[in-house]
This record gives C-alpha cells, structure tokens and sequence, in this order.
C-alpha cells in the first residue's frame, strides 16, 4: 500500500472587526494549522442567534475532524452532517429558525486541500499573481446569474445577493462542496465573509495578497480596507500560505 503524501505545514493569519450594523460580531473562524483545518462562518444576520450558530459550527466541524487519521471527502461529508443536525436541534423548534450560518473552511488531506462551502463565504487561491475563486455563492443571486435568468448588474440579482439558497441549520437540509486542490510554493488561500469581498474589488484583493506575504498582516490590511472602502457588514479574513 502506497503511504499517503505528507501533510502541508500551514502559516495561518487571521483579523474580523465588528460592523456598524449590530452590537455582535456574527463572524466565527477557528484555526488549527497543525491539525490542516481552517474553518469561516458567518452567522445569519435574518435569525436571532446567527452569531452562536457561528461559533458553534466552527468549534464542532473543527472538532470533529480534529486528530482523525483520514480526512477525506466523506469524512467532511460526515463532520458536515454532525453539524447540521447539532445546529437543527439547537435553533430550529416548531417551525421557528433562530440561528444559521455559512461554513467555508480548508482541510488538509496530505498534501491536497479540501475545500468546503456552505452559503456565501468564499475560498480563493493566488496563484502566480492571480486570484481565483474555488468556491461559488449559494445565494440567489448567484443562482439566477448560472441559469440565465438574471445579468450580473441587474437590480433582481443586487435584491438577491444576500439570499441563501442553502446554509448550515436549514431545517429541509445542508449539503456542502467539497473540491480537492494542491497549493504550491508561493501560493495563498483567502477564506473572507462578505463584508469583505463584496466590499473589495478583486483587484485590491489581489494587490493586499501580493504585496503582503505575511499572513497576519494580509488578513488585517484586508479586513482594514474593506472597513475603509464603506463596508458596515462584519468583516473576517483568513489568509493560508505554505510554511517553508
């Protein structure tokens, strides 16, 4: 039997600030660059508790894959499930939905990546320069643009954009995508909620990306910029490179 390829040493850097909008930071991430797992939720700001269903999505799918000697695809598969039916039992009682979220994170298996997504946190690469998305929206918005329903600046799609068409907690199901990558010498991963990718163009994001090589410092230029630029939303970026 040919023995897996050996996980990636990750640099991880981190920085969310709070909106104008509400008095609670809705945005969770956790990080566990020795484990291979970086995980973004972005709590709904429609259900009360979106800000603990955050936290307790991060905390759990981290904590299930956390030490498991296989972190394949059905092994997400699974953690996703975990959560899921965590977060129903927990916020979803006699048809009321008080907590929700988003779910974007990065697992190590070897020396790929999984990406995960659940909603409209987002997952890029820079690669040689240029940023690329590996994740698309789950909104509606998103959905009538892929089907040719809707143009892209349409006013439908502008009153559609922060509308999910599936998220972790939905009581009718939550099924994520799962996409297997390989990062290389000079890349980097971005996990951002949308206060700042829709705020930031992908230029900019780019140009903080290249210019920054520290993750740290990249994931608080990021967040600085969008608040900077009028974002009111709660704003996260994560920023992943290789280490060595």
């Amino acid at each position: 039997m040919t023995p897996p390829a050996p996980a990636r040493r990750w640099l991880v850097g981190a920085h969310s600030r709070l909106g104008s909008r509400r008095e609670t930071n809705m945005d969770a991430f956790a990080a566990l660059p020795g484990e291979g797992i970086v995980v973004l939720a972005d709590g709904m700001g429609s259900t009360p508790r979106g800000g603990e269903a955050a936290r307790l999505a991060v905390e759990r799918f981290a904590g299930v894959l956390a030490g498991r000697a296989m972190r394949d695809e059905s092994a997400v598969d699974a953690a996703i499930a975990a959560v899921q039916a965590e977060l129903v039992a927990e916020f979803a009682h006699e048809g009321a939905l008080t907590g929700a979220t988003t779910l974007c994170a990065l697992v190590a298996d070897g020396a790929d990546l999984l990406v995960v997504n659940l909603g409209d946190s987002r997952c890029h690469r820079l690669h040689e320069g240029a940023l690329l998305a590996l994740t698309t929206d789950h909104t509606v918005a998103a959905h009538l643009v892929a089907v040719g329903a809707a143009e892209p600046d349409s006013p439908l799609v502008r009153r559609t954009t922060n509308h999910l068409r599936r998220y972790l907690g939905n009581p009718s199901g939550a099924t994520a995508d799962v996409t297997r990558h390989r990062m290389v010498a000079g890349d980097a991963v971005l996990l951002s909620t949308d206060g700042v990718h829709a705020v930031l163009t992908t230029t900019q994001m780019t140009e903080i990306l290249v210019a920054e090589p520290d993750p740290d410092l990249a994931a608080r230029r990021l967040v600085t910029a969008a608040v900077a630029a009028g974002g009111t939303d709660d704003a996260s970026a994560l920023v992943i490179r290789p280490a060595g």
